[in-house]
């Protein structure tokens, strides 16, 4: 009889996710567990299968739902990556991915698409606004039995199975550290975000605020706009900023309409005048850095974003295992014109 991935996996005494980490290479295998389930493999003389592998693990097809904001430019096409790669990694088994994109700050699509998901899919990774409807809704999937990981941007306290993504608070509390060596107690800083509501830009904003105040700053001093990640919005803010205050010294952009910023000081003829410090790495936003008209990117893995929620899904709906932690989140590195 042929060998199944069922069978190595009952004779090494591991789950068929094991094997199939280490069958793929895949990381997070205890070397002995890996060594274990290759000896086993070459013990029943194991020949790689697909079909009698998607037919050994799911038996049934399992839908995962993805709903996030409608991104564009490098972001969609990193979390896209992401996608494409769990994908790759599992297309020996029944799955099927469907990514649902609503326009950011249209929180009744968002819900809209939530409820379609929890009639059709298994488990859904989520990227919504913190609010009360949507903590709702996510009590109403909890006792469903729809697994949903946020990623990107977390529901604080929200009855969610775990969050993947930016350590936010950190972050800014690392942005706020970079700053500080730039500044002396007085100097006028901008600081620009998308808004309370986006946990992931609240976070970066409270812990940038919260490092330059244990650094002896003041919080007047800083001038904070929410501009919802729209280019014009953000242009007109940092615009009036640079006009009223003719002794700014520093931006911080906490969202992602860093070309905006950029044209405000072009317009302003005060490029290279004031300091920016911007999030996340992009074609756009690596050429300022390079130009020296950007002084530093704090980066994340977003594709890692997408990738781990649904792997994290897996994991609970196919092997009917929990996460091992609340929250998973990539590295941060800073990025100069040396190393983007």
């Amino acid at each position: 009889m042929r060998a199944t991935i069922k069978m190595i996996a009952e004779r090494a005494g591991v789950s068929i996710g094991t094997v199939d980490r280490v069958l793929h290479d895949r990381p997070y295998v205890k070397e002995e567990v890996r060594r274990r389930v290759l000896e086993v493999m070459e013990e029943l003389d194991y020949q790689p299968n697909r079909m009698a592998s998607a037919l050994a693990t799911s038996g049934l097809s399992r839908r995962f739902a993805i709903i996030q904001p409608a991104w564009e430019n490098y972001v969609g096409e990193a979390m896209s990556a992401g996608v494409t790669k769990f994908r790759q990694d599992r297309r020996d088994y029944n799955l099927t991915v469907t990514v649902h994109p609503y326009h950011q700050g249209r929180m009744e699509d968002c819900l809209r698409l939530l409820d379609q998901a929890a009639e059709q899919a298994q488990g859904i990774a989520l990227c919504a606004a913190d609010c009360p409807q949507i903590r709702r809704k996510l009590e109403d999937l909890a006792e469903r039995r729809v697994p949903v990981v946020t990623f990107n941007s977390d529901i604080t306290g929200g009855k969610r199975m775990c969050f993947v993504g930016e350590n936010a608070h950190h972050a800014g509390r690392v942005a706020g550290e970079i700053a500080a060596k730039f500044l002396r107690p007085g100097d006028r800083v901008l600081l620009v975000y998308a808004d309370h509501g986006y946990s992931g830009h609240k976070g970066r904003a409270d812990g940038f605020l919260e490092r330059l105040e244990e650094r002896g700053f003041s919080r007047a001093d800083c001038r904070v706009e929410e501009t919802h990640d729209d280019y014009d919005e953000t242009l007109s803010a940092v615009t009036a900023a640079l006009a009223e205050e003719p002794d700014l010294k520093y931006i911080y952009m906490a969202n992602r309409s860093v070309p905006a910023c950029m044209e405000a000081l072009r317009r302003s003829g005060r490029m290279g005048q004031v300091r920016v410090l911007a999030h996340d790495s992009g074609p756009e936003t690596e050429a300022f850095l390079r130009e020296g008209l950007l002084d530093f990117i704090i980066d994340q893995n977003l594709a890692y974003q997408s990738r781990k929620a649904l792997e994290l899904l897996f994991d609970a709906v196919v092997e009917h295992r929990e996460p091992e932690r609340d929250a998973f989140y990539p590295e941060s590195p800073i990025l100069t014109a040396e190393n983007c």
